[in-house]
């Protein structure tokens, strides 16, 4: 007898191990994340995580070199875009009322204070003017003008058109806008 007990002994030892990798294996597969639909949906969720990112980063590739060109593309837009002296602007402003047909009426004013609005942002290196001035002529080269200073090589930024006066088909308009000037650099301002 005493090897059929050896034998029930070993019997339930082997069943009660049996039972409890049984009792693994069912708690493995309870768990969650461990069924294969569980798996594919968090390898849905993996992949859709990856577009996102893609898609965030793609723009910032090759930023470097975009950087680069943007710094030349700067300089070359204050070097033909911002004029270094309030001569260039008059001169050139008179050069497109000649154009349009329009004359001056009190002069061209410039205001270096003339924004006063918290949201813009001032440029390295450049100051904003504010610029007055009342052109006369025929309508249409009133409007030619207007048109010239919109498409015009410098910046010129219009805010502000008022009708004076309209006799016999001539007009006059106040004009206000905004311009750039560079601002000196420090060395040429020190004499160094």
């Amino acid at each position: 007898m005493n090897n059929l007990e050896k034998t029930k002994k070993r019997f339930t030892l082997i069943l009660s191990v049996l039972g409890a990798v049984n009792l693994l294996l069912l708690i493995y597969l309870l768990l969650p994340g461990s069924s294969p639909s569980a798996r594919a949906a968090q390898e849905e969720s993996l992949q859709q995580q990856k577009k996102t990112l893609t898609s965030e980063v793609t723009p910032l590739i090759g930023i470097d070199k975009k950087l680069a060109q943007t710094r030349v593309d700067v300089k070359k837009f204050y070097e033909q875009k911002v004029p270094s002296q309030f001569s260039e602007i008059s001169q050139h402003l008179e050069k497109l009322m000649k154009d349009a047909g329009v004359t001056a009426k009190g002069g061209i004013r410039y205001n270096q204070e003339h924004s006063t609005d918290k949201d813009k942002v001032d440029l390295p290196d450049v100051q904003r003017i504010g610029v007055d001035t009342t052109v006369t002529g025929e309508y249409t080269k009133v409007a030619t003008f207007i048109n010239a200073m919109e498409q015009d090589r410098f910046v010129f930024i219009i805010n502000q058109i008022t009708l004076n006066s309209v006799e016999s088909g001539v007009v006059s308009l106040q004009i206000k806008f905004e311009t750039f000037l560079k601002q000196p650099s420090s060395s040429a301002a020190t004499g160094i």
